[in-house]
């Protein structure tokens, strides 16, 4: 047997239904019904569920990963005639671009096939992936990858390596830290890239001593002209592994420095 009654409302008599299983015709009878509702329709529905929701938007997040919250709400409303709040819809397409794409997570333990994958396709890269042991899981820290093809293209470029970094924007942050060169017809080489926690110096020393021995070691990299933007940490890095390299500031962004100074 199945009973449906009305929650809402003060009144004692209140909507009811109750009906019943009927075995010989295998069917459903209603037995008992009060039909007297008079209770404004509420669209907030406490059966709604993120989980529940993120299977029926599968699809739609797969065709659009980048559909907004508001646009889940508005698609919600009109499919269902039901409101739902931000924080459900958010965790709906959470749940579903992980199950679409993958969770953060997942990625970041995949981060060993991500190094195979590379030395399969491109034999012979410097590739360096460090982790931390927390309470018996291992937790990413840094990655760093030189492609084998970029450093010997670099050996025909000008002593010219430009250093820079910028954040990750994510779930998880962290820094990108890049080392680029230039060849003979004014193009952008890429060189090598590393992925760290925090932009310092620490992280730009690590970075710099596994390019410089990717490039030749000291005696290759003192040759060179290091072009950057003061980051943090980088100067000093520099100044501790190549003490007597020449250094020069990025004109562009020495004048985007200045003029936020002096408008």
């Amino acid at each position: 047997m199945v009973s449906v009654k009305c929650l809402g409302g003060k009144r004692k008599r209140k909507w009811y239904a109750y009906c019943s299983y009927v075995c010989g015709i295998n069917s459903w009878q209603l037995r008992k019904v009060i039909d007297d509702h008079n209770c404004s329709r509420d669209f907030n529905v406490k059966l709604m569920a993120s989980k529940w929701l993120s299977e029926r938007m599968e699809k739609t997040v797969r065709e659009n990963p980048n559909m907004k919250v508001m646009d889940i709400r508005d698609k919600v409303s009109r499919k269902w005639n039901v409101g739902i709040s931000r924080n459900m819809a958010f965790r709906a397409r959470t749940i579903a671009k992980d199950n679409v794409e993958g969770s953060f997570k997942e990625q970041f333990r995949r981060i060993y096939d991500y190094g195979h994958e590379l030395l399969r396709k491109n034999p012979g890269p410097k590739l360096k992936i460090k982790v931390e042991n927390s309470n018996g899981e291992l937790i990413f820290n840094r990655f760093y990858a030189c492609l084998k093809a970029c450093k010997d293209s670099y050996m025909c470029c000008r002593p010219i390596i430009g250093l820079d970094g910028c954040f990750l924007k994510g779930k998880y942050e962290g820094e990108l830290l890049t080392a680029i060169g230039r060849n003979g017809n004014e193009k952008i080489l890429p060189i090598a890239y590393a992925v760290v926690d925090v932009e310092n110096k620490d992280s730009w020393t690590w970075f710099l001593e596994l390019l410089i021995e990717d490039l030749g070691g000291e005696v290759v990299c003192a040759t060179c002209t290091f072009i950057s933007d003061q980051q943090k940490g980088l100067l000093l890095a520099i100044q501790d592994l190549l003490p007597e390299v020449e250094q020069r500031y990025c004109v562009r962004h020495l004048c985007s420095n200045f003029r936020k100074k002096y408008p």
